[in-house]
């Protein structure tokens, strides 16, 4: 299995490669001039399987830094943190697989290949509405068409999502009907068995679930296109056929080959390889591991998420490894509205995770803090074996983690897209503001135990993990005291709404697109770090449209960060 995954990262290489003069801005040119491979279903489909979690990684790259699970460093404020060419792989990336996808559809449908239609349909669903989320408007139905128009105009996001919708639901036809030879079949990167054979069911599954995310998405405003969004969503509640256990759960699923190819998690190779790449958001740290004010680990996430180079102390923070040591916190920072959500008193995380320099402190950076690079190698704070298969354990047993990315799980880590913990904390939600699929705090309970039993057994057990026992003890502790907080009489329907957003909110961990779209929806959490400078001016409501759009499509949209997706109407000034 190892070796035929190997092949198939290598297919992935050679389809990029060959198609890279030939995919442009939204996929302009002449699908006929593609490498012959890439009209052939079953290679097309490994490699829009491969090529999936690039785009969400591409995708994290900017949302996670929004919504401060990854620190915001490229500027100061908004106006100058991101800029159009930031977006350009994430664009370019994802109309590449739709590309492809349209490319070996005439072949697929000629071979009767039902499966690679539906479940290609699937996944070009995934991306048009992640597409939509991220940057509203976006080219559609005059898309992919190669000479015939090179210059497809941006259709409303609202329509693209009733076009998607519909998508789904001619995936759903495809699979349904699929009874194909095992030669027409392609390898299951997502749900397959030990010889890699397709599970349709499952993607059957995936595809309700994703229609169910699109209706929780837009249920503030009841509908879209033609669709009633309370019918639909009461309809899929009732059929209950919604991603619910582990074995359901949409992610990639990475391996530890270091070279040709290269198939370690991201953020592994970003953290572990030679340096210690990209920081993590201070503000995460500290809504994991300080914000419920329970001491160190009492979230038994904490010690999967994160790993700690070295515990700090005066003597390896120094002036030139902790410069923010020196800098008083900003004045903005005592507002009581970025303390703590349980407990007022403590104060929003600065320059540390709990702004001190302690065994229990994590070293990530602030939110905005574009300063140069300080000497913090050996004791910044980083990913932990989830999401991205890095260190556990005691910093005395794994040390020196930048060496050549030979520590931890070695990058054997999952890309999340849509696991059966969101869905938990979706049906919550909806159960509380709309009365909708039961009891609200059932389902937060529920949300929180998957997330928790998913972070620690998504692997076999590492050494320096620790034993299940204890994390059964914490788990039991965590779950009450969240409830407890849930089920005070005096907590009104709004803060029990920001506790199921805040409890999702952690459990996303490695994916930024559904924390970025609920923050947007609810404004919660609403204690997220504001920036170092003051007045950073407006948040982004949407991503900025990437240059290879702007510069080779005259009827792309101006470039307003302030813009919104179709389904944001909270009418809440964002930070």
């Amino acid at each position: 299995m190892k070796n035929k995954i190997f092949s198939l990262f290598l297919l992935a290489l050679v389809f990029t490669i060959g198609g890279c003069e030939t995919f442009d801005l939204d996929q302009l040119d002449n699908p006929s001039k593609l490498p012959k491979e890439q009209l052939e279903p079953v290679s097309a489909f490994n490699y829009v399987q491969l090529t999936l979690p690039d785009f969400v990684d591409s995708n994290n790259g900017f949302t996670q830094r929004a919504i401060r699970q990854m620190a915001m460093t490229g500027g100061n404020t908004y106006e100058n943190a991101f800029t159009p060419i930031d977006f350009d792989n994430n664009w370019t990336t994802a109309y590449l697989i739709l590309n492809t996808i349209k490319s070996m559809e005439p072949k697929a449908i000629e071979n009767d290949q039902k499966f690679i239609l539906g479940a290609s349909k699937i996944i070009r669903s995934y991306i048009l509405m992640t597409m939509v989320d991220t940057y509203g408007d976006i080219p559609y139905s005059e898309a992919l068409q190669g000479n015939a128009n090179l210059r497809p105009r941006y259709d409303n996001s609202e329509a693209v999502y009733a076009g998607i919708y519909d998508e789904l639901n001619q995936a759903i036809e495809y699979l349904t009907a699929s009874d194909e030879a095992l030669n027409l079949q392609p390898r299951d990167l997502y749900y397959g068995n030990s010889e890699g054979k397709g599970d349709k069911s499952k993607w059957i599954t995936l595809a309700k679930t994703l229609k169910f995310k699109m209706l929780y998405n837009a249920s503030k405003i009841g509908h879209f296109g033609g669709v009633d969004v309370n019918s639909q969503l009461t309809l899929l509640l009732q059929e209950d056929d919604l991603i619910k256990t582990a074995e359901q759960d949409f992610a990639f699923k990475y391996g530890t080959e270091r070279d040709a190819p290269n198939s370690r998690h991201p953020l592994y190779n970003d953290q572990y390889e030679f340096g210690t790449g990209a920081y993590i958001a201070n503000y995460f740290f500290w809504a994991v591991s300080v914000e419920k004010n329970k001491g160190p680990e009492y979230d038994p996430r904490e010690e999967f998420y994160f790993f700690k180079q070295a515990r700090l102390n005066a003597g390896n923070t120094t002036s030139q490894s902790l410069p923010c040591k020196t800098i008083a916190r900003p004045a903005h920072y005592s507002d009581p509205a970025y303390a703590s959500f349980y407990n007022t008193l403590i104060p929003p995380a600065y320059c540390t995770s709990d702004g001190a320099t302690g065994d229990a402190s994590y070293l990530g950076r602030d939110h905005g803090d574009r300063s140069g690079l300080p000497q913090d190698d050996e004791i910044r704070s980083l990913v932990g074996v989830y999401p991205a298969g890095g260190a556990i354990g005691p910093e005395a047993v794994v040390s020196n983690l930048a060496n050549a990315g030979l520590k931890g799980a070695l990058g054997q880590g999952i890309m999340p897209m849509v696991l059966s913990s969101y869905v938990s904390f979706m049906k919550a939600e909806l159960a509380l503001t709309l009365g909708l699929g039961g009891d609200p705090a059932a389902l937060l309970e529920d949300g929180i135990r998957k997330s928790i039993s998913k972070t620690t057994t998504f692997l076999p057990a590492q050494a320096g993990a620790p034993s299940q026992a204890v994390t059964t003890a914490k788990t039991t502790a965590y779950v009450a005291f969240v409830l407890s907080v849930y089920n005070d009489p005096l907590a009104s329907a709004a803060k029990k709404l920001e506790l199921i957003i805040k409890e999702y909110y952690i459990a996303t961990w490695g994916n930024g697109i559904e924390p970025y779209n609920n923050y947007r929806r609810t404004g919660y959490p609403s204690n997220l770090q504001p920036t170092l400078e003051e007045n950073p001016g407006p948040f982004f409501s949407t991503a900025l449209y990437p240059y290879v759009s702007v510069n080779n499509n005259p009827n792309a949209p101006s470039n307003i960060r302030t813009k919104k997706v179709f389904w944001d109407v909270s009418g809440i000034t964002l930070h």
